[in-house]
């Protein structure tokens, strides 16, 4: 009696196994016009670029700091700049931006300066069509006053 009760669990063990295994593959095969599940969060890059120039004499500035959402560059001996938000969040958006002269007197001595810009109603080039929208970018140009 206890074999045959041993022999009996055994058998409806492997049935049980193998139906399981069975409906676990038919349930994870979908037709080929099914859509694909992705998963992930929306997202976009958002590019700021400009001219960083002196108030007093129109002149460009190189070597200023500018900062903007942990990427940090410094403008190039014609005062450009670009900095970016490689992951930002599709939608309006507001970036605190801030320029800062951190090599003294070396190109004349210009008060730092805070400012933001603006993402509104943007449009977005370059995206995939799924999760990624594109690029969306947005120019601002600057005047540093000197320090007195």
């Amino acid at each position: 009696m206890k074999k045959a009760k041993i022999r009996f669990l055994k058998t409806s063990n492997a049935i049980i196994a193998g139906l399981i295994t069975l409906l676990g593959f038919a349930s994870s095969c979908g037709k080929i016009n099914d859509p694909k599940v992705e998963y992930g969060t929306p997202s976009a890059k958002f590019i700021v670029n400009g001219k960083v120039l002196s108030s007093d004499s129109n002149e460009a500035i190189e070597n200023i700091r500018v900062i903007m959402k942990g990427d940090t560059t410094r403008t190039d001996i014609e005062g450009n700049y670009q900095v970016v938000d490689a992951y930002g969040f599709p939608g309006d958006q507001a970036y605190d931006i801030q320029f800062q002269d951190t090599d003294g007197a070396a190109n004349g001595d210009h008060q730092n300066l805070d400012t933001i810009v603006e993402f509104i109603d943007s449009q977005y080039i370059g995206g995939s069509g799924n999760w990624y929208h594109g690029e969306a970018t947005e120019e601002l140009d600057v005047q540093l006053k000197p320090k007195k």
